[in-house]
């Protein structure tokens, strides 16, 4: 026989030997596996799940065919650990699920059966989930803070960017009210850079953590330790009011009356529906005729003051408050140390009180209220009043203001060289001095008025081919003391030609209140304190001397009229004001 076909005969004799006894034992081994009857298998876990949590992790998936089971298993580090969940099946799809606690921080393989109350088992199905501990929350960090800005009662904080796969959701916030005293809570979303709070209590503290979520699906939530800070206030800045004149900015409105934004205001004085202290769009605290009584309603803004002198001014433009003289109502324009007002029955008495005077009508329209800061001190500064007789009462009020008691030398930038708020090729327009539109008369880079750059002095110029200027005032507006006072001005050159001709029209002048009179009329207004008519043949040194009996806003500067197309020039050195 060929040698190949004896190796061929014996290898498909070995292999036939082979199957014979594989299939022996295959018989024999399923003859044990089924031996008492058919193997049952319950129904498998669906959709399973693992969701992340502190030292903890939740399993879950569902059922829907199988009523018979009556558990499930859970197993864990490769099957040394387990937990048994009873099952209560519904005749719809239930949803199995366990949190197996007091579980260190790691990954896991789980593996999931269901069983039925004879031991029958399910197909296993399988998940893998981490559970996070302290390893995780020794990673966490607050969020940076870059800055805080407190402007009274209003606090800005400005947070830095974060990580987003660290889990970062965003900020806690705690705060105390000024209106309420009460801690307020505030969340700050990752999204957002800013946190502004508008009714913070300067002067204390608030402290914020950072929020976490490891996974999108974790059941539980990390956070970092609370941090603490006390913002410093800002100074506040001039004209310190804000939303102060009519008409009145409104917060919110209903019908008629309104909340005035910027203002601080406690609970009694949203008086009208949660309304309170605007009638349309004029200030007015008001009550009674089937309005509800005012009880120590408060309304008012925080400053932060440096040391001087100041003047708290309230313009009303009509009230019937009698004040003391029937004891009806009992009202207050006040100025008061700290973030808040005290309330109206102690206002006389408290030692925060730094000013106060008690509304009547008889006062007057005007009312001014005078006090001195040793220091850099927080002040609230407003109205407050109570009217719980029933009467009808109001007080509507055009403006409040408060000024700065000016310091010498009283003027800014008022000699050479001049610093300039803008400037052109030539003309430019000096910093701190108030403009009108027709003094800024030169179109050089837009509109310029009150310097010349070839003379490099303060310059009220018009006619050889730049327009005429027709009632053209620059000056300051200051707030003095009583007392006697100088203003001196020190020319350059001029050549207005004043009382010789009636040609040009130009004044050096000191008036009563934020605004000098009109050019025609200064000679004539009551507003006008002391002038001296410009003149080139009165020499380049001008001085004039007046007196103020009360504590007095004054502006002081010059004014022209030139419109008769003549080349005119008003040059100056410097402006001085002494009190003697």
């Amino acid at each position: 026989m060929n040698k190949k076909i004896k190796i061929y005969l014996y290898l498909i004799l070995g292999f036939a030997f082979l199957w014979s006894c594989s299939d022996v034992a295959d018989i024999d081994d399923y003859k044990e596996f089924v031996k008492g009857g058919e193997i049952n298998y319950t129904e498998k876990v669906d959709s399973l799940k693992a969701f992340s949590g502190r030292n903890r992790i939740k399993i879950q998936g569902i059922v829907d065919a199988d009523p018979k089971i009556k558990s499930f298993r859970v197993y864990w580090n490769s099957m040394k650990d387990s937990v048994v969940v009873p099952v209560t099946r519904t005749t719809g799809v239930d949803t199995l699920e366990v949190i197996i606690n007091d579980i260190s921080e790691n990954i896991y393989n789980f593996e999931v059966r269901t069983f039925d109350g004879l031991g029958n088992t399910s197909i296993p199905q399988y998940t893998t989930g981490e559970v996070y501990g302290e390893r995780y929350q020794s990673s966490l960090y607050n969020r940076p803070v870059i800055g805080n800005e407190l402007i009274g009662s209003n606090l800005t904080v400005n947070y830095a960017n974060m990580d987003r796969t660290t889990g970062v959701l965003g900020t806690e916030m705690e705060y105390t009210s000024v209106n309420s005293s009460e801690l307020q809570e505030i969340f700050v979303p990752i999204d957002s850079t800013q946190a502004q709070i508008e009714d913070y209590t300067s002067g204390s503290e608030y402290r914020y953590r950072t929020v976490f979520l490891p996974e999108p699906t974790s059941i539980d939530t990390f956070y970092t330790e609370y941090k603490s800070f006390i913002p410093e206030a800002k100074l506040t800045d001039p004209p310190y009011f804000v939303n102060a004149t009519y008409p009145f900015e409104k917060l919110e409105s209903g019908d008629r009356w309104g909340t005035p934004a910027g203002w601080i205001h406690n609970e009694a004085a949203l008086s009208h529906s949660g309304y309170g202290a605007l009638d349309g769009d004029i200030f007015d605290l008001e009550s009674g005729w089937n309005e509800p009584d005012l009880l120590n309603a408060k309304v008012y803004q925080t400053f932060v003051l440096p040391a001087g002198t100041y003047v708290y001014s309230i313009d009303i433009k009509e009230l019937n408050y009698e004040g003391a003289d029937n004891n009806l109502d009992k009202g207050y324009f006040t100025v008061a140390e700290g973030a808040t007002l005290p309330d109206v029955d102690d206002v006389e008495t408290s030692t925060a009180t730094l000013a106060s005077e008690r509304i009547n009508k008889s006062n007057g329209l005007q009312r001014d209220l005078i006090f001195t800061l040793d220091e850099t001190t927080q002040v609230s500064i407003g109205v407050q009043t109570t009217n719980n007789q029933g009467a009808g009462r109001y007080l509507k009020i055009n403006s409040f203001s408060l000024d700065k008691f000016t310091q010498a030398p009283y003027l800014k930038n008022a000699s050479k060289p001049y610093q300039l708020a803008s400037s052109g090729s030539r003309w430019g327009t000096p910093e701190y001095w108030i403009h009108n539109d027709a003094a800024m008369s030169h179109n050089d880079n837009g509109s310029q008025g009150a310097y010349d750059g070839k003379s490099k002095t303060w310059d009220l110029e018009s006619g050889w081919e730049q327009p005429n200027i027709v009632n053209g005032k620059v000056y300051q507006t200051v707030f003095l003391d009583a007392g006697t006072y100088d203003y001196q001005i020190e020319l350059f050159a001029t050549n207005y030609s004043g009382t010789r001709s009636d040609t040009d029209q130009a004044y050096f002048i000191v008036a009563k209140g934020s605004t000098l009179p009109d050019v025609a009329d200064v000679e004539t207004s009551d507003q006008s304190i002391v002038y001296d008519r410009v003149d080139s043949d009165k020499g380049n040194s001008i001085s004039m001397t007046f007196t103020l009996t009360e504590p007095t806003r004054v502006s002081i500067g010059a004014e022209t009229t030139n419109k008769d197309g003549v080349g005119l020039y008003l040059q100056v050195n410097s402006f001085k004001l002494i009190k003697q």
